[in-house]
């Protein structure tokens, strides 16, 4: 019954995916009914191996499906399935059908009861984890940036290891403000939901800094001024530091280091060195505009509004009948992603009982949990998770042979159960890795308390290994995804965002009204999205079984010149009230502009991924020089010098993807 419970607060949790009260009460009440159902179903059909096959096949397409109608309910369908294969696991001949149903289904309200306390009397604390893993990520990106200052630094590892930091920067900043949106549409203003958005507003404008912040000294600078460099690193280590340790909780009691920014700035630089000396007081502006932020987050006084326009309304089910029908039935073809998923998912756990039935494995049921949790929208999301699921279980077999050998006694083993349930919940959403390692351990506790731990080891491992390989078969069949037939389409988005910006920002600085201001805020954060999701491409190609390292240095090229055009766009919006509409400055915007619309137009002519990186390996020796140039020069430029170098960028890689040029 142990069990039982912990494993029906598991699929409760994955259940629980809403952020506003009165939407998780629903989705409680609409996941206790399916539970109980859910397991009493496969009780019931269980020795029937043919009405088992079929039924699976039938109900886990339907659970699969429910995410065409919200994401919430999809969460839901996912979380019973799950908990449909518990009651596989615990299913015991003999055993009557309701027993294992009230079980899990009391594990589930045992969930619900913990989370019910929780809101009372520690409201939004999901929300204030987010927060300080987003403050976190801040700080080891800005340590960073600071690397160039004592360290020889391979700018291609930097520009890797800085995209990586901000597609998690996004990740969680886009999840918490989508939370924060959803509260704030139903009614759910407090002051500490303004506090936690305001921190959040302030860790977007940090991180807008830090993207300006790339600093590599020169020999020259190291040979003159060690003492001055030595000085700004430890300043920026001390903010890192500070950043590292920020939540809504303890910010009034931590306290901020002293630094002196006049002194940094007003240091006597050697005359050799005065040029190489310009990056540096770069830095050193950007450091203090965060530092000045930082202090931003102790003024309890400071609210920041949301604009209705921007608040995005909770996805919300209509239980018209009609309107439920249409949107599933519009979504049965393979060209649907809910379809090919919910399609993959259901051949996975059909082939995977037929195979335990036809075997009869000893513990075969986990072969169909470990399919289920391993399989992805995408062939690069499902090998990254199956390799994750491997090493956290292999890892967590090794502990548990430790155990074995040592005898561990029954005394501890309640404590070990608890505390890998508890690491399990805690890891899941970040590191699925150490969360299988921690899941593993829980499942061999378990298994012991009940006398059966001598026997799990070989099992669990052969039904991981089973079990990652039927969703590997089925996604590589029903299209697979591959990154580098998509990136053309990326790469073509990106290009259009860019192309929006110049238009807007245009229009802003012949006009300089409030409405164009708001307009060309969404179209920038609309680039630094598109951009993030281009270097995401890469991260997935890399994820992918079979690559080509030439065809990884391509898109990791493609980003790298993506991002020095962000770069520019980020530096021109910051400058943007100080820039005046001149002749030169909108010919030169209209310049780029207009190659942006010609390298868009190439793009979707040349959709084909082949030939677009075939064409620029072509031009890769002078693409790399011409940003290289760029990163070292862009903070010795003034407004009008950017937009003459933005466009130059932009017309160097358009000349590298047009063939046609070329012939």
């Amino acid at each position: 019954m142990g069990i039982a419970f912990s494993l029906g607060s598991i699929s409760c949790g994955f259940a629980d995916t809403s952020s506003v009260t009165k939407y998780r009460i629903y989705d409680f009440l609409i996941a206790l009914p399916l539970f109980f159902c859910i397991s009493l179903g496969i009780e019931v059909v269980f020795p029937h191996s043919l009405l088992f096959v079929g039924s699976l096949a039938i109900v886990s397409f339907a659970l699969f499906m429910l995410a065409v109608l919200t994401p919430r309910l999809g969460a839901i369908g996912f979380a019973a399935i799950l908990l449909a294969i518990y009651a596989m696991l615990l299913h015991l001949d003999g055993r009557s059908v309701w027993l294992v149903p009230l079980w899990l289904t009391g594990g589930a309200m045992w969930y619900i009861f913990w989370q019910v306390l929780a809101i009372f009397f520690l409201p939004n604390q999901e929300s204030k984890d987010i927060l300080s893993d987003l403050y976190q990520v801040l700080a080891k990106k800005l340590m960073l940036h600071d690397q160039g200052f004592v360290l020889a630094t391979d700018k291609n590892q930097l520009f890797i290891k800085s995209a990586q930091f901000r597609s998690q920067i996004a990740t969680l900043s886009h999840t918490l403000e989508y939370r924060i949106h959803q509260q704030f549409c139903c009614g759910e203003d407090n002051a500490k939901l303004q506090d936690i958005y305001r921190f959040l507003k302030i860790a977007e404008r940090i991180n807008e800094q830090t993207r300006l912040m790339y600093f590599t000294s020169t020999p020259l600078l190291k040979q003159y001024n060690p003492q001055w460099l030595e000085n700004i690193h430890y300043a920026n280590q001390q903010i890192s530091q500070y950043l590292a340790q920020v939540s809504v909780n303890n910010v009034h009691h931590l306290t901020l280091p002293e630094i002196d920014f006049k002194t940094l700035r007003q240091y006597q630089v050697a005359e050799e060195a005065q040029d190489e000396a310009i990056t540096a007081h770069s830095f050193i502006n950007k450091l203090d505009i965060i530092y000045l932020l930082l202090q931003e987050l102790k003024n309890k006084a400071t609210t920041i509004a949301i604009t209705p326009q921007i608040v995005s309304k909770p996805i919300v089910l209509t239980w018209k009948w009609q309107d439920i029908v249409s949107k599933l039935v519009s979504q049965m073809t393979l060209k649907s992603s809910y379809f090919r998923h919910a399609l993959r998912g259901t051949l996975s756990l059909t082939t995977g009982l037929i195979v335990v039935r036809s075997l009869n494995l000893d513990f075969g049921f986990w072969t169909l949990m470990t399919s289920l949790l391993i399989l992805r929208p995408n062939l690069s999301m499902t090998w990254t998770r199956l390799l994750q699921r491997l090493t956290g279980t292999v890892c967590g077999l090794i502990m548990v042979g430790g155990l074995l050998h040592f005898q561990v006694s029954t005394d501890i083993l309640p404590f070990v159960f608890c505390i890998a349930a508890v690491l399990f919940f805690h890891t899941s959403a970040r590191h699925y890795g150490f969360a299988v390692f921690f899941v593993t351990l829980f499942v061999f506790a378990g298994f012991s308390l009940n006398g059966q731990g001598d026997n799990i080891m070989l099992p669990r491992l052969d039904n991981t290994v089973l079990g990652v390989f039927i969703p590997l078969i089925f996604v590589f069949i029903l299209t697979p995804g591959w990154q580098k037939k998509s990136f053309p389409t990326q790469l073509s988005t990106t290009i259009k965002g860019y192309t929006d910006y110049l238009i807007s920002f245009h229009l802003y600085l012949a006009n300089k009204d409030p409405q164009h201001i708001e307009k060309l805020q969404r179209h920038f954060q609309d680039c630094v999205v598109y951009d993030t999701n281009l270097f995401d491409h890469w991260m997935g190609y890399l994820g992918e079984p079979q690559r080509n390292s030439q065809t990884s240095e391509h898109i990791l090229l493609c980003s790298r010149s993506s991002n020095i055009i962000l770069r520019i766009l980020t530096q021109l919006n910051e400058n943007k009230d100080k820039i005046t509409l001149n002749n030169q400055i909108e010919a030169e915007i209209k310049s780029a502009t207009h190659s942006l619309i010609q390298l868009q137009q190439l793009l979707q002519q040349t959709l084909n991924h082949t030939e677009l990186f075939k064409h620029i390996s072509k031009q890769e020796q002078l693409i790399y020089q011409s940003f290289t140039y760029i990163e070292d020069e862009i903070y010795r430029l003034d407004n009008n010098q950017l937009i003459t170098l933005l466009a130059k960028e932009i017309t160097l890689f358009l000349n590298a993807i047009d063939h046609q040029a070329q012939k």
